[in-house]
């Protein structure tokens, strides 16, 4: 399991990718080992809420940005 880094700013665009992986890999199993599972459910997880949270920041970007555009 990759850990998913918290002070990097990793792109949405390269966890939906891991995402994807994960996804997959439950796809591909004919029957899943539990621990194994469960480590990829925790990944996924941490990896929606490290999403969740660039977003915000994402958002945040942009706000600044329309706020400068009206100011000028």
């Amino acid at each position: 399991m990759t850990p998913v880094k918290k002070e990097s700013k990793e792109s949405l665009g390269e966890s939906l990718k891991r995402l994807e992986t994960i996804v997959a890999w439950f796809d591909e199993q004919e029957s899943v080992d539990v621990e194994k599972g469960l480590a990829k459910v925790k990944e996924g997880a941490a990896l929606i809420k490290a999403s969740r949270e660039r977003l915000k920041d994402v958002e945040n970007e942009f706000e600044v940005v329309k706020k400068e555009l009206e100011s000028e």
